[in-house]
């Protein structure tokens, strides 16, 4: 062998090594390339499983504000049921303001009418129309009914007694504020009857009737009587006159008694619950609200001692009338 041919294949030798040397290398590359893509791989599957386990996670966060937002909307469409029902409401008592409204304007107009009507009203019975039932209005009351005197033009009649037919034993409340039928038998009250009498000066005049038809009256020419605060006190009579006799002098100045509110004179013992309702002294000489007695004979009853001078008596007709001085 000649030394050109051993260097010739000595060349190949390394040739073929470094062609085998490249191999390798390619390979370690190959390899390396795919130990990256491995790896890239494992991190890209545990980002997925990240990121799978992040999906559970908000898909369990949107099914319970899915849950939440349900019960919110139930929730909304109650209010919105709530709010319609309410601006029904309201809608309404707007309706309701404005009937309202419209009745308050009525009643206005209607009570300025009545005001009209209460402005002309008189204080007591006219003078110069025909006698019957008048409605009167007095400073402070409500007009009220009173029977204008059929024989006596402009009298006001304030009792009257004809038939028995109405409790005149009565309590102090009810004598203070009237009771009975204005067409038959009645009292007119006292409040009433204080009132008319402390606006102007008024006559008092009594007719008097007994069971056989014969009758009888006496006037006082200045009648007056007090305020609730003072009993009612028969403060003033004026002069008399008449046929009857003065049976009601001897009670000037006296409180008025009811049987349950005793104001007399007499000192434990009350007359009115004998006698009835009066202005009692020591009991009385007249007692025109005592108990009524149908055969006009009795203790107890209806008196004015000075026309019969007899207790027995008992009367079975009584008016009383007043009228304004100015008559």
């Amino acid at each position: 062998m000649t030394r050109t041919n051993t260097n010739e294949d000595f060349a190949n030798s390394i040739k073929a090594l470094q062609a085998k040397l490249d191999a390798g290398l390619n390979i370690m590359e190959e390899l390396r390339t795919i130990k990256i893509t491995a790896d890239a791989n494992d991190e890209l599957e545990s980002q997925v499983n990240t990121l799978k386990g992040t999906i559970i996670d908000l898909q369990s966060q949107v099914k319970k504000l899915e849950g939440q937002l349900k019960i919110k909307e139930g929730i909304l469409n109650v209010k919105e049921e709530q709010i319609k029902i309410q601006q029904e409401e309201i809608s309404d008592l707007r309706s309701q303001i404005k009937a309202i409204g419209k009745t308050k304007t009525e009643l206005s107009s209607q009570l300025s009418e009545v005001n009209k009507y209460y402005d002309i009203l008189l204080d007591s019975c006219p003078n110069d129309s025909p006698n019957g039932i008048y409605q009167i209005k007095l400073r402070g009351l409500e007009p009220f009914k009173v029977p204008c005197a059929t024989s006596l033009p402009g009298w006001t009649v304030i009792q009257r007694r004809i038939d028995g037919s109405e409790n005149f034993n009565r309590t102090w409340y009810e004598y203070k504020n009237g009771f009975g039928n204005v067409s038959k038998e009645f009292f007119i009250g006292l409040e009433k009857l204080h009132r008319m009498t402390e606006a102007r000066p008024h006559e008092l005049y009594i007719k008097l009737g007994n069971i056989n038809g014969s009758t009888s009256y006496a006037r006082y020419d200045d009648f007056k009587i007090g305020s609730e605060e003072e009993a009612y006190e028969l403060k003033n009579l004026g002069k008399y006159s008449g046929e009857a006799g003065d049976s009601l002098e001897y009670d000037k100045n006296e409180k008025f008694s009811t049987f349950d509110r005793d104001n007399d004179s007499y000192m434990d013992y009350n007359c009115a619950n004998e006698y009835g309702a009066w202005w009692h002294k020591y009991c009385s000489e007249s007692s025109l609200n005592g108990n009524y007695k149908k055969d006009g004979k009795g203790l107890k009853g209806i008196h004015w001692h000075s026309w019969h001078e007899d207790w027995k008596t008992s009367l079975t007709f009584v008016e009383i009338m007043i009228r304004p001085k100015s008559f």
